[in-house]
């Protein structure tokens, strides 16, 4: 039966659009995937932070995310987020939190010169921390010209604000003659109120003091009291020191102070004598290597 060439034509068109359309699908099935990278997002983008309440939130997802469990990783690039959007709105602690990722290079590079402007904003805003941060960096001129008199500023300010870290940088400052005339006995009256609040470099620095009766009376019982707080506060700086001050010829009475205390809280079982032997040296590795 002969077809009409009507007919023939229509039956190759249909054959032509069908094999379009399955070369059409295959293309699509073989073609390369591109992924985009996943970015962490605020869990609620309603979130303001000129909201009382939200901003307390934002705060919160910060914390959340920098300070994590021992084993975890932080997630660096969320908190800056998080401390980011709190700081644009003023928040003081927010400004510091993102200073110190600029100081540290925590998912940012590492900006001295940023990290001081956002310690400047912190402290202007009524910080305590911020202030200390700016005196630290006027200090050793971190991102700033070094200036000590900008340094006792903020570092009297922050002390007066109850920061103890920072009463803690004056009694150095004394100590040191920086920007100030050199006086032992003001910069021990410092470490006395950093030590009083609670600070671990405050109880180091008074403890030395007392050691060797430099701006104070010298009083070995209390020498080894304070030493002994700093050590257990996991001080690193008084560790070092005090491997070659227990090592050295220290007076008996500090020694022997040390193991009373070390006995006390169950590191030590031998005679009070005063020698650091070795069974003192174990003790004194468990009491306070563990905290460092």
């Amino acid at each position: 039966m002969k077809m009409s060439m009507r007919v023939v034509l229509a039956a190759v068109l249909l054959l032509a659009l069908n094999l379009a359309a399955t070369g059409d699908a295959f293309a699509q099935k073989t073609k390369t995937k591109v992924t985009t990278p996943q970015v962490t997002q605020p869990q609620d983008d309603t979130l303001d932070p000129y909201d009382p309440d939200d901003l307390e939130e934002i705060l919160d997802e910060g914390d959340a995310a920098y300070f994590v469990a021992e084993g975890q990783t932080p997630d660096y690039q969320y908190a800056f987020e998080m401390y980011s959007l709190a700081a644009g709105a003023g928040d003081g602690y927010a400004m510091n939190r993102v200073a110190l990722m600029y100081d540290r290079g925590e998912f940012v590079a590492q900006d001295y010169a940023k990290a001081f402007d956002w310690y400047l904003k912190a402290a202007e805003a009524g910080l305590p921390a911020g202030q200390s941060n700016v005196a630290s960096m006027y200090n050793v001129g971190d991102g700033v010209r070094q200036n000590y008199a900008e340094a006792l500023h903020w570092f009297r300010l922050a002390a007066d604000n109850g920061y103890a870290y920072a009463m803690y940088a004056l009694g150095d400052m004394y100590l040191a003659g920086n920007g100030v005339a050199k006086d032992v006995e003001e910069a021990t009256a410092w470490y006395q109120k950093a030590s009083d609040a609670g600070d671990a470099n405050g109880h180091w620095s008074l403890s030395l003091r007392y050691l060797y009766g430099d701006g104070v009376g010298k009083d070995t019982q209390r020498a080894a009291e304070l030493a002994y707080l700093a050590l257990t506060n996991g001080l690193q700086v008084a560790w070092d020191e005090f491997k070659d001050i227990r090592n050295a010829d220290t007076s008996p009475n500090y020694r022997r102070a040390i193991q009373e205390m070390l006995k006390r809280d169950g590191f030590y079982s031998g005679t009070i004598d005063g020698s650091f032997g070795p069974a003192t040296q174990r003790a004194i590795e468990a009491a306070f290597g563990s905290a460092l």
